[in-house]
């Protein structure tokens, strides 16, 4: 294989790139390393294939949700009677009713501090009037 080398770009760049791989003489040279391959090889690589999803176990979401549920409840500022939780493969899920824009930021504050929770989906609705 053959020695690609080019002037260094700008003397900063130069001066750092000396400092790093101990090159003297204001050229960068770059060479392949022994058994590596072209793109352009006409044998090619096969492309991988990700057909697999992963999943977690339903007793961890179940015990997530309960967690995620006795949060809600044991929040002094939150009014949680309204609200459901669903959880799958660690997403938790919202739903139901809440008062105000400060309510729902606080029930996803509360369910995100939960362990194993990845992302929380808000599925809120404000209901306002109090009627």
């Amino acid at each position: 294989m053959e020695t690609q080398c080019r002037p260094a770009a700008a003397p900063a760049i130069a001066v750092a790139w000396l400092l790093l791989a101990g090159i003297a003489g204001g050229l960068i040279c770059l060479t392949p390393f022994a058994g590596a391959q072209s793109v352009t090889d006409s044998g090619g690589l096969e492309p991988i294939v990700v057909t697999a999803k992963r999943r977690t176990d339903p007793a961890a979401d179940e015990g997530m949700r309960t967690r995620v549920q006795e949060a809600l409840h044991s929040d002094r500022f939150f009014y949680d009677e309204h609200v459901t939780v669903t959880i799958m493969n660690g997403v938790a899920t919202l739903h139901g009713i809440v008062f105000d824009d400060w309510d729902m930021r606080q029930a996803m504050r509360i369910s995100r501090r939960i362990a194993g929770v990845k992302r929380v989906i808000n599925d809120l609705e404000i209901e306002t009037g109090g009627e």
